[in-house]
């Protein structure tokens, strides 16, 4: 690894220890039997001897917080660990005690008990949070009798085991446990587990290949997995992966996030984390005519995501690629890939006659690679752009419904965030339109087109840009302003697209008169809903006016105003106001369960 990768990573040594030296005024190095930490006070924590985790009460809402181990460092408090994240407490009058039996117990503001490690022991002797960000009780002779490490809970650290009697679950929302988990399945291979309707379904690693394919052995005696502190894990049934970033000296994680997708971060001297390995690489596609078949398969159907395995990261999308596809709804799939000449691709598509954006694809049939030409090869998509879709086709008009729309919001959201923050090196697309937004038979959005894509690396400096790129309404106002280019071109396009979706309608078509450009029609549309917004909600009669009349006033209150809110902030002309992707993404995942909320407004 190069001196500039540590460098990236490595946190001063001075920072660490001002962060050590203030919180240890008023942080606890322990918690003895009979004492308690209260919420009231937000340095009342426990922290670690090197100051890298801090143990307190951490507020997931406004009157609500958990009992928790974070990162002291991180630019935003990233939880590791939690104890009563289903059954968070109130912002005031709780507390966490450590009774005389080594009993820690989480209690509310009128003493109910939210959460207990339901341990009974007269030895315990203090309890404290470690350098590996292990919560530990200990009893006499240095003992340890409880550990937060046997029950985790989303995240897995360097040094912690998950065993058969343990398993990763995805946070979701608050109350709310994710769908997903990471553990060992019944023949002792560690897996990812989908949990619907009652039944668990493995989807990684491929639940069609042969346990020879998966590259496991299959029931081990032993059955321990755990990341080491240079970034490689290693499971007792042969699971192997490694950091990009592999060496010492980094703070890392093992997370599975709540898209399902399990992934190794590390921290960067900023704060901020970046993921240096992923169960679940992203996939580029194009189109390619369904009469194509191929019957000998050439290449396997799988390898290893690494620095080496160039066809699997996301930091390729748009390298010598002549049409190519995000996949927002199904990175799981992993079929047979088929070998094609650059000569049976000419054939098949007339020499590369059809135009882009003509015609979509769902999912890789194969590849080729003849000298420069790099191309992938994909089914066809049945429901064509967004645009035909939602501003209707001549003969055939299609009608989007409200949870359509909003489905359509949310996985684009999902795929420019996963572009923007998940690669290895950062993507951003610059043509966010509805014209590159692809729809399948189940009406799931995919983004395509990334001819005019850029990649920024992860220390976040980018490549000189010599002209514009876009296409005039969807364009940010930094692309004319001759301001460093950023992933907020992303937001503000999609921030337009958020608006055709509600409105029904091009913004080309939002001018007041002939005479009125594009852009002076976006902006007299946007500051008319920066003023409704700030109205009461009984006073929100103006949002039927605004939603696509074609709906019949059929659709969501809750969602349209959130929606309507994240489409102003994303059209921001400074772009320091616009949300990251990552925060539209929560923010419509917060009013995703509206959808079963009878809220429909009337016009009559």
């Amino acid at each position: 690894m190069t001196m500039d990768t540590h460098r990236r990573h490595r946190i001063p040594l001075f920072f660490l220890a001002l962060i050590h030296l203030l919180l240890h005024v008023s942080a606890h190095e322990f918690l003895l039997p009979g004492s308690s930490l209260s919420v009231e006070r937000s340095t009342d924590v426990l922290l670690s001897p090197d100051g890298t985790f801090t143990c307190g009460f951490y507020n997931s809402s406004s009157n609500a917080t958990v009992f928790s181990i974070w990162f002291s460092n991180s630019a935003e408090k990233t939880v590791v660990w939690s104890a009563n994240h289903l059954h968070p407490v109130y912002t005031w009058g709780s507390r966490v005690e450590l009774d005389i039996h080594g009993n820690m117990v989480v209690k509310d503001y009128n003493g109910q008990i939210a959460w207990t490690n339901n341990m009974s022991s007269s030895d315990a002797d203090r309890a404290q949070l470690q350098d590996t960000g292990n919560l530990v009780i200990k009893g006499k002779g240095n003992t340890i009798l409880w550990q937060s490490f046997s029950s985790p809970t989303d995240t897995l650290l360097p040094n912690q085991n998950i065993t058969a009697a343990t398993k990763l679950v995805s946070a979701q929302r608050l109350l709310v446990p994710g769908r997903y988990s990471f553990g060992f399945d019944d023949e002792n291979l560690l897996s990812l587990f989908d949990y619907e309707n009652g039944i668990y379904f493995i989807y990684w690693p491929n639940p069609q290949m042969t346990i020879w394919g998966k590259q496991r052995v299959s029931f081990s005696s032993t059955t321990i997995g755990a990341l080491d502190s240079s970034g490689h894990f290693q499971g007792s049934d042969s699971a192997s992966f490694t950091a990009a970033d592999w060496g010492p000296g980094i703070k890392r994680r093992l997370t599975l996030d709540y898209d399902g997708n399990l992934r190794l971060y590390s921290l960067n001297e900023d704060g901020t984390w970046s993921v240096t390995w992923m169960g679940l690489p992203g996939s580029a596609y194009i189109k390619l005519p369904e009469d194509v078949r191929v019957l000998e398969p050439s290449i396997p159907q799988s390898q290893p995501f690494g620095p080496e395995y160039g066809g699997s990261k996301c930091d390729k999308v748009s390298t010598n690629v002549t049409t190519d596809f995000l996949d927002l709804t199904d990175r799981s799939h992993s079929g047979p890939k088929y070998w094609y000449t650059y000569k049976e691709l000419q054939k098949a598509t007339r020499k590369f006659t059809d135009e882009l954006g003509r015609g979509a694809s769902v999912r890789i049939w194969g590849f080729c690679s003849n000298g420069p030409q790099r191309i992938l090869i994909s089914e066809f998509m049945e429901n064509g752009s967004l645009d035909k879709t939602l501003f209707g086709r001549q003969g055939l008009p299609i009608l989007l419904e409200w949870k359509q729309r909003f489905n359509i919001a949310l996985g684009v959201a999902k795929g420019l965030a996963y572009l923007h923050h998940e690669c290895l090196e950062w993507v951003i697309h610059c043509d966010v339109k509805p014209e590159n937004i692809l729809l399948d038979e189940n009406m799931e959005p995919k983004i395509t087109d990334f001819g005019l894509a850029k990649l920024l690396n992860r220390a976040g400096s980018n490549r000189s840009i010599s002209r514009i790129r876009g296409t005039r309404g969807y364009i940010a106002p930094e692309w004319v302003s001759s301001l460093p280019i950023t992933a907020k071109v992303d937001v503000y396009s999609f921030g337009v697209v958020l608006l055709e979706l509600l409105k029904g309608a091009r913004v080309s078509e939002w001018a007041a008169n002939a005479d009125e450009a594009v852009e002076m029609g976006i902006r007299r549309n946007v500051r008319m809903l920066e003023e409704n917004t700030k109205m009461q909600d009984s006073e929100e009669a103006w949002i039927p006016s605004f939603i696509d009349p074609r709906l019949n006033s059929r659709f969501n209150g809750v969602q349209a105003r959130t929606m309507i809110k994240l489409a102003v902030s994303c059209v921001q002309e400074d772009r320091n106001i616009r949300p990251t992707m990552e925060n539209v993404v929560q923010k419509l995942l917060s009013v995703d369960e509206a959808s079963s909320i009878k809220h429909h407004y009337s016009l009559n």
